[in-house]
């Protein structure tokens, strides 16, 4: 027996849960392929990542070797400095002690002239060439004197007869004897006797202040004073007079 219904009434509940069912998986579906795009999106995004942080110590790793590079190439400049100093040291100390041993040394003394009635000065240079020597002062009766010679040799001697002595006069001394030369490369030398005579002879001498630009000290007698006043007759045209050494006393005991 067969029982055919043809009205069936529908239940509007059922509609309605099912379009939700249906609206639901459509969401649901939707919210998958978004989860998935994020997914992706973020997957590309920490790839991106690693390569930047791969990158990043790469260049750090650079950055340290370059760095240790820069240390040891810092390291051998400095080395370089220290060793181009040293070389440069050595040089001005050679530069120095070349100039050193251009230097004359002059001294005077009386001795008894040609004919044995009068004692007459006598130069004599027992170090390197000098040249310009000026010899200034006075002779017994006071009367001043500045004989020059354009060169004096290594172990040369000279007479100056301009400044002599006579046995039997009772003043047997000439005064103030001042004695410049110059050696090859124009570094000025004094010898100054305060009093020169058959028996007295006290030298001073006074050298240049070589390697002064160096940091070389300063000679305890240095040729840039004098120990007493410079004269009317000691003045060299075109260059100043040399000041008095200041402390110092020509006249004390040696």
């Amino acid at each position: 027996m067969h029982v055919i219904v043809d009205n069936l009434r529908a239940d509007p509940w059922a509609i309605t849960a099912g379009i939700a069912a249906v609206i639901a998986a459509i969401v649901a579906i939707i919210t998958l392929f978004v989860a998935i795009r994020t997914l992706r999106l973020t997957a590309r995004q920490t790839r991106l990542a690693k390569k930047t942080l791969d990158a990043t110590k790469a260049e750090l790793e650079l950055a340290n070797a370059q760095l240790t590079e820069t240390a040891k190439a810092s390291r051998q400049t400095q080395e370089a400095l220290k060793l181009g100093h040293q070389q440069l040291e050595f040089m001005q100390k050679a530069d120095l002690d070349r100039a050193r041993s251009l230097a004359p040394r002059i001294t005077a003394r009386m001795e008894l002239g040609g004919s044995g009635a009068r004692y007459v000065l006598r130069l004599s240079n027992s170090g390197a060439t000098a040249s310009y020597v000026l010899v200034t002062g006075r002779d017994p009766a006071g009367d001043f004197h500045n004989p020059f010679r354009q060169k004096l040799d290594p172990g040369e001697d000279i007479m100056l007869t301009e400044f002599y002595v006579l046995p039997s006069t009772q003043q047997n001394y000439c005064q103030g004897i001042r004695i410049r030369a110059k050696d090859l490369l124009g570094n000025k030398y004094i010898t100054e006797y305060r009093s020169l005579g058959v028996s007295l002879a006290y030298p001073i001498f006074r050298e240049p202040w070589l390697g002064k630009d160096i940091g070389a000290p300063r000679p305890s007698r240095c040729s840039e004073d004098v120990s007493w006043e410079v004269e009317h007759f000691e003045r060299t045209i075109g260059e100043p007079d040399e000041p008095v050494e200041q402390g110092f006393d020509i006249d004390a005991p040696a």
